[in-house]
């Protein structure tokens, strides 16, 4: 076996890699959760201010015994880089995922990264734990993290989204599909920042993102180029004219049975309002409009963000399985 590295340029390549990482997420997975084949390809090919993607795959003559994708920051948790191993289930327990992780860490040492961050998307929805996470203790990646995966059903009858889209006073909403309007851009970007820095991250080694309105235009134009549709939501102070909260959802042609909910915040100065649930039920009314089939929508929220989980337990989302996040010093 060998190994190869992946840049996303050789469409046959990168299609057999993405094969296995895709393959083993609809195995582990009751609700699948991830980019489409066009989507993966374009964050990886692209020229980003703020990352960069590749990955490596251990290949057994013509067949791809397994592969792992990375993620490396630019502007940011630049000591970090971002990893996630699949293995075909054929070829596990055969030291496929520790090959390959002797290889990312040649590598990352080579770049100046001195963390490694670990992904598993399949733990137990109370525990975390998974065949995965127990490959990552055992080769001393140390769990730093965990969000709970919650699932909603699409469409949600509009009888139940009507107790919850309701006004509430001194705030207006405003809504937008793949372009933050102008006027809003700098307090969106505000919003952002907020978001990075108040999500819980445990106790990873991260730096929250500073957004700028740049680096909105940039991710708008990624999203679009992977083919990605995205419905935004706002409350607006009526009084101060202060953007106070937002939620994003969206999702791909490429993967029609699921869409994902991104962010929600408020902003700290605007709690206490139920702003969350007066900008999560109009974009879910926006979002499933004009949907042709039953969808999954999927969130992840750290189990100590509450006030979230209990917004998202009234819509009606269920509690599906515990993605959590492991580091490696190195």
């Amino acid at each position: 076996m060998h190994i190869v590295t992946v840049d996303g340029r050789d469409p046959d390549v990168f299609k057999q890699f993405f094969q296995i990482k895709d393959g083993v997420r609809r195995e582990e997975l009751e609700f699948p959760a991830g980019l489409g084949l066009e989507e993966a390809r374009v964050l990886m090919t692209g020229n980003h201010s703020d990352l960069r993607a590749d990955g490596l795959g251990l290949v057994d003559g013509d067949t791809w015994a397994g592969i792992v994708w990375l993620d490396w920051w630019l502007l940011d948790n630049t000591q970090t880089v971002d990893v996630e191993f699949a293995v075909d289930p054929s070829y596990r327990r055969r030291g496929v995922a520790t090959r390959l992780l002797e290889a990312v860490i040649d590598r990352a040492r080579a770049e100046g990264r001195r963390v490694l961050s670990g992904l598993n998307m399949a733990g137990d929805p109370v525990t975390g734990e998974s065949p995965g996470t127990a490959f990552a203790a055992a080769r001393g990646f140390v769990r730093k993290h965990a969000e709970l995966h919650q699932v909603l059903e699409l469409p949600v009858p509009d009888e139940q989204l009507a107790a919850f889209d309701q006004p509430i006073p001194g705030y207006r909403i405003v809504q937008w599909r793949e372009h933050a309007p102008e006027e809003w851009l700098e307090q969106f970007a505000e919003l952002l920042t907020g978001m990075a820095e108040d999500v819980p991250h445990g106790d990873r080694t991260v730096e929250a993102t500073r957004w700028t309105p740049e680096l909105i235009r940039e991710a708008e134009a990624r999203r679009i180029a992977q083919g990605r549709f995205t419905y935004t939501t706002a409350a607006v102070h009526s009084q101060s004219g202060e953007l106070a909260a937002y939620t994003q959802m969206g999702g791909s042609p490429a993967t029609p049975d699921r869409r994902n909910q991104y962010d929600t915040y408020v902003r700290r100065s605007h709690r206490g309002n139920r702003l969350g649930i007066a900008v999560k039920a109009p974009n879910l009314r926006a979002l499933q409009a004009d949907l042709a089939q039953s969808v999954a929508l999927h969130t992840w929220n750290a189990p100590e963000n509450a006030p979230m989980i209990a917004v998202n337990d009234k819509l009606g989302f269920r509690r599906v399985a515990q993605r959590t996040i492991w580091e490696l010093s190195i």
